[in-house]
């Protein structure tokens, strides 16, 4: 097992998500897509008919079913401007490898770090940017443990005292037991093992609660993360699936089938505690761009566009689910 999540690590340390990166146990090679058959069009169906007529429902199944469309995050992608998004709630970092800051009375917790050669001028920047001080960064806690997630972790251990919290499976990814003699020589050094997340096991910083949902598949340690954002009176639940697979297609099919199994855990646990909120670490098929553009424009009395309803919520996973179904019935019994 330890030489298995050696030689993963060595993948994970090399690049983004769906760019030279393991997405999941046993990552195969890219392969061409495969032709449909009355099963998989069962499932691209029932995608369809979930995500109806609705705009926002509709990027998942655009970018999960219709052949072609799925790709990885580039690193290559425009930094995003620094945004506050709720009273509690900032973003910074890349377009598609976003860094969200949770902000309490007693500091800051980060959901992920950025990349490393840029956590001084894009995520440290951006902070300041919307008025943060980066001293006060508490906690890191992240998604997985792939390199545009942990990178910029070791920074804010270094220079602010965070700590930093990853599931035990990941933490292997980030820092092997066994590192591979190939391993390359500008990899990215992991932040130190402060925090093991695990399921059931919140996190709390100033009266506010980060719930962990185990969800492997795109790593082994992969994680949810399910907390409160606040907007004038109101609170409001927000969920971010932190360990999302891009491309279906360089995943086994066990790993895709541990996958489903994680969207249906997570969703179970999301409809339990009413997450009303959506937010995405890859913002790549959620409609990032288009809520960010109506956030800019809105008006007093306008509603958040990153307030999906509950309801919504689930049928966006469902639709991303059914996807990935039909990727493995595709595959038939390879």
């Amino acid at each position: 097992m330890k030489r298995t999540l050696a030689l993963l690590a060595a993948v994970v340390l090399t690049g983004a998500d769906g760019i030279g990166a393991a997405q999941g146990p046993g990552r195969g090679p890219a392969a061409p897509p495969r032709p449909d058959n009355p099963q998989s069009l069962m499932h691209v169906d029932a995608a369809r008919t979930l995500a109806g007529s609705d705009t926002w429902l509709q990027a998942p199944f655009t970018f999960y079913c219709v052949a072609g469309n799925a790709r990885g995050n580039s690193p290559a992608a425009p930094e995003l401007e620094p945004v506050k998004l709720f009273d509690n709630v900032y973003a910074v970092g890349n377009s598609e490898a976003t860094v969200y800051a949770i902000v309490t009375p007693q500091g800051i917790i980060l959901i992920d770090s950025g990349y490393a050669d840029r956590v001084e001028t894009v995520v440290v920047a951006g902070l300041k940017a919307v008025g943060l001080d980066p001293a006060n960064v508490k906690y890191v806690l992240l998604g997985h443990g792939h390199a545009d997630h942990f990178g910029g972790a070791r920074y804010f251990q270094e220079h602010y005292g965070a700590k930093v919290g990853s599931a035990a499976a990941d933490w292997d990814l980030i820092n092997p037991p066994s590192p591979p003699a190939n391993q390359p020589a500008n990899a990215p050094r992991g932040p130190n093992r402060d925090l093991v997340l695990a399921e059931g096991q919140p996190v709390t910083l100033g009266g506010t609660t980060i719930t962990p949902i185990a969800i492997p598949g795109h790593t082994p340690g992969s994680m949810a993360f399910i907390f409160p954002v606040k907007e004038g009176q109101r609170t409001y639940t927000a969920g971010l699936f932190g360990g999302t697979i891009l491309t279906a297609d360089r995943i086994t099919t066990p790993g895709l089938k541990q996958y489903v199994q994680s969207i249906d855990h997570y969703l179970d646990v999301a409809k339990k505690m009413k997450v009303d909120v959506e937010l995405q670490n890859h913002p790549l098929f959620d409609g990032m761009a288009d809520k960010l553009a109506r956030l800019r424009a809105r008006k007093a009395g306008d509603p958040n566009p990153f307030i999906v309803a509950t309801d919504r919520y689930a049928k966006f996973w469902s639709v991303i689910s059914e996807c990935i179904q039909a990727e493995i019935a595709r595959r038939g019994n390879e």
